[in-house]
């Protein structure tokens, strides 16, 4: 029984002595164990951190390459863009990014410091990282298509002008013209100062209001009145093609809407003509005086300039802008589903490129100055008092049209135009961007110029290079 019991002191005093022994040597070697431990997620976190600076020097570069083409305007527009979205909170402790401008590259490069959580129990309180990027600013393989409100709205304080002067500009700088001489020139002489492959730069152009104008193509004429391919225009009345708005026998060049769903879609037709409160057979049947005769002749607010499909030619372009005029109410839906038409590269317009070609790029710009509205007697929709449309309809067929080209892979920007445009609209406008970074607000002429400028340089095709 002695012999026991002193066995069992033996082991008492064997595990206290021991772990006292284990104690001490955990203390010693925590701080190596925290370390060790730690180091992989402090590492983790320093990874993350470069990460994000990388992702901050791509963004900052690219904007800053898009806003000028002035060497001290583009890094202004770097260092304001990194220090605006990439706040300390996602980076740590940065520092000011360095900005190289040569020839038509952006060299931007940064640092950042991570401030470590375990390593600093073994003395390692920093994490330094560093990335750099280069932009290069170039023009090529970019399709776009500038749908544009020209509603009647749009004769207020000549806004009609302000809105000519911004596309010829977004025209000028897409095909590397300087704006001031491109304003100063002979249309004719435009083709000649490019400066950038204009096989590479394509630009369509589709005026919208109370309906959307397709020109001589509908009856498969170009504008020089050469074969353009089949038409597309149903003429069951046999009219000629007339760019005359006030004959009223001819056609000008307007077309109805599909029903629903085939007016938000990319498809090739045929459509009907737009006949101003006429029937089947072209006989008045709204808006008649007292004595029974129309008020109005057939292409009433038809608007005056037709679609413009993808073209190489800032002449041409510029020749169709300057002819565009304020009339008709706001259907922004149907010019923005003909937008995606003229971008498409199936007919009616079949210019474009395929989605699938990885070496170009398509984009639309979409602006309006107002919401959507419906007119009292006639549309793009036939006889008003036919259907009960209304404009909460056309907004929803509008979102539709946006999530189609963007099903595609188009990027869209989206402009409202001066300051009576409801938040309802900018807030559809915004959602149909491509995203809200794509939605710009113009509240006068002026800041309209200019949104134009500045996504004409943002479609300068910009890429990361290294």
């Amino acid at each position: 029984m002695f012999i026991i019991e002193k066995t069992k002191n033996l082991i008492r005093t064997f595990v206290r002595d021991k772990t006292a022994t284990i104690a001490i040597m955990f203390g010693i070697m925590a701080p190596v164990l925290i370390g060790v431990a730690g180091m992989s997620l402090d590492y983790s976190q320093a990874y993350l951190v470069k990460q994000r600076l990388a992702q901050a020097l791509d963004a900052a570069a690219l904007a800053g390459a898009a806003a000028s083409t002035e060497e001290a305007e583009i890094e202004q527009r770097v260092l304001d863009f990194f220090h605006a979205n990439y706040p300390p909170e996602k980076l740590g402790i940065e520092y000011t990014p360095s900005v190289q401008v040569v020839g038509d590259e952006v060299r931007v490069g940064g640092s950042a410091r991570y401030e470590t959580t375990f390593l600093r129990v073994i003395g390692v309180d920093f994490i330094d990282v560093s990335a750099e990027t280069t932009v290069v600013r170039e023009v090529q393989g970019i399709e776009v298509v500038l749908v544009m409100d020209n509603t009647g709205s749009m004769s207020t304080n000549n806004n009609i002008g302000a809105l000519r002067n911004a596309a010829s500009n977004f025209v000028y700088i897409m095909y590397g013209i300087d704006p001031d001489d491109g304003a100063l020139a002979d249309p004719s002489s435009l083709d000649d100062m490019a400066t950038r492959d204009r096989d590479y730069i394509k630009i369509g152009l589709v005026p919208y209001s109370t309906s959307v104008n397709v020109g001589p193509y509908g009856l498969g004429e170009d504008r020089n009145g050469d074969y353009y391919g089949e038409a597309f225009v149903n003429n069951p009345h046999d009219l000629s093609y007339t760019d005359y708005y006030n004959t009223s026998t001819n056609w000008f060049g307007c077309v109805l809407a599909h029903d629903y769903p085939a007016d938000t879609t990319d498809h090739e037709g045929p459509w009907d003509m737009y006949r101003y409160c006429r029937d089947e057979d072209d006989t008045p049947i709204c808006d008649l005086d007292y004595y029974g005769n129309p008020k109005r002749k057939p292409n009433y607010i038809c608007p005056r300039t037709p679609i413009l499909p993808l073209s190489t030619s800032p002449t041409e372009q510029k020749n169709v802008i300057d002819t565009m005029v304020a009339s008709g109410h706001t259907y922004g839906n149907y010019g923005m589903v003909w937008g995606y038409r003229v971008i498409s590269p199936s007919l009616p317009f079949d210019e474009g490129v395929e989605w699938e070609n990885q070496y170009w790029r398509k984009a639309i710009v979409m602006m309006t100055d107002g919401q959507n509205t419906m007119h009292n007697k006639y549309s793009t929709y036939g006889p008003t008092a036919d259907h009960n449309l209304g404009p909460g309809d056309l907004n929803n067929r509008f979102i539709d049209v946006c999530d189609n080209l963007k099903e595609d892979g188009v990027i869209i920007y989206t402009v409202t135009f001066y300051s009576n445009v409801p938040q309802s609209t900018k807030d559809f406008y915004e959602e149909c961007a491509t995203s809200s970074d794509y939605y710009h607000d113009a509240p006068d002429q002026e800041d309209l110029i200019d949104v134009f400028e500045t996504i004409s340089r943002e479609l300068s095709n910009l890429h990361i290079k290294g």
